[in-house]
């Protein structure tokens, strides 16, 4: 795994500018007629409330001392005539009472760190790309550190330094595997009752499936996550965090698809639904600190107000290019939910993770984790009509009801 600390610069990006003020002009037409009376007006009025035609600027003093021979920034407006003579004062002060920075000013004594220590020691957001997939999901723009000449390469090459610094941890070899739930369907809606709850028997038939996980001991960890929107087209998604190291997970796919098949059996139940279970990599991370451990369960990092904005994509075979996977902030809407997301949600990673079928479409999930997301659900939700006006993939708003 790499972590390459400040992100910055691709996804915050600032504008400067310049405003500029123009008049209307006038005709010629009566000017020469009223020029000597305006510019007699001006200078009465001016000279009458003694107004001042310009701002002279200088930097902040350290001290209101002022001592008669040290060198002087400009002309003293307004100064006294006596042997002690005021010191000149700007009239315009730029320097902010309050820091406007995010982070304070690495002190100038101080040898500037230029390689982070470990991930308990990290104080930026940052990414999070596994090596085999750096060159595919490294955001488009964005450089990596040049390594150190040595004496085999030497230094005929000159390149840019990068303001990157690059962490290398090792890699928690885990495997992801959704399984998204449509709506159950009545298989005879004619006698179908008009008190049935097709979505409580969902819930609860899901439940008991990742009770079967958890028990048998062969996932990590595992969620149940709610739809809190009516009408989903997804109303249900469990997840599950597996350990490649300690399971096989093709096995666990099988497994899980065959028990899926078992409890949502239309001959027994009298409802069907589409199901799509299908295995993911973590290809790429935005964590903010402080950062948990990599490979532990998602329960580990759970508060009461922890929600989930998930979205779900599909492109077809041949079109995950690397230009198309290099540009994932941008179609994946990522980059809109780090920068709009209100800061009292408290986002700590948006995860994008991707298929791991060789042949066939391509299913890419992106999973934003909110610490404190359902206490506030307006900031949110505005954001989620945003994302869903691209009309590209699908955006639901999540809640985890049920965790191991």
């Amino acid at each position: 795994m790499i972590t390459s600390v400040d992100i910055q610069s691709p996804l915050r990006r600032r504008r400067s500018r310049v405003v500029g003020a123009g008049g209307k002009a006038k005709g010629a037409l009566g000017a020469g007629r009223n020029a000597k009376r305006r510019d007699r007006d001006r200078f009465s009025c001016m000279e009458e409330h003694h107004y001042r035609t310009h701002l002279f600027f200088s930097a902040p003093r350290a001290s209101t001392q002022y001592n008669d021979g040290s060198e002087r920034c400009g002309p003293v407006l307004g100064g006294g005539t006596g042997p002690d003579l005021e010191p000149p004062q700007p009239l315009v002060t730029r320097e902010p009472s309050v820091s406007l920075l995010r982070w304070d000013r690495p002190a100038t004594t101080e040898r500037r760190r230029t390689e982070p220590v470990s991930l308990a020691t990290l104080e930026r957001d940052c990414f999070v790309i596994p090596a085999h997939a750096l060159e595919r999901f490294l955001p488009d723009g964005v450089p990596l550190p040049v390594p150190p000449p040595t004496p085999e390469k030497g230094m005929a090459t000159k390149t840019a330094p990068s303001s990157l610094s690059v962490l290398e941890v090792a890699d928690p070899k885990l495997c992801i595997l959704a399984h998204l739930m449509s709506p159950l369907e009545p298989i005879e809606p004619i006698l179908e009752s008009p008190l049935a709850k097709p979505l409580a028997r969902q819930k609860t038939a899901a439940g008991e499936l990742l009770n079967d996980v958890a028990q048998a001991n062969t996932a990590v960890g595992g969620m149940l996550l709610a739809n809190m929107e009516k009408n989903a087209e997804f109303p249900f998604i469990s997840y599950y965090v597996i350990n490649t190291t300690q399971t096989d997970p093709l096995l666990f796919y099988n497994n899980m698809r065959c028990a899926s098949l078992s409890k949502f059996d239309p001959k027994t139940i009298r409802y069907s639904a589409a199901h799509t279970l299908d295995l993911y990599s973590e290809v790429a991370m935005i964590c903010r600190p402080p950062f948990n451990d990599l490979a532990g369960g998602p329960k580990k990092s759970h508060t009461p107000g922890t929600g989930f904005i998930i979205s779900v994509y599909k492109v077809f075979e041949g079109d995950d290019g690397e230009r198309f996977e290099r540009n994932w902030l941008y179609w994946t809407g990522a980059r809109m939910l780090y920068r709009h997301l209100p800061h009292s949600v408290g986002m700590r990673k948006i995860a994008l993770h991707k298929s791991v079928a060789t042949h066939g479409d391509k299913m890419y999930l992106l999973v934003c984790e909110c610490a404190n997301l359902l206490d506030d659900l307006s900031g949110a939700a505005m954001l989620i009509t945003a994302l869903r006006a691209r009309l590209c993939g699908y955006t639901g708003l999540y809640r985890p009801i049920q965790t191991f």
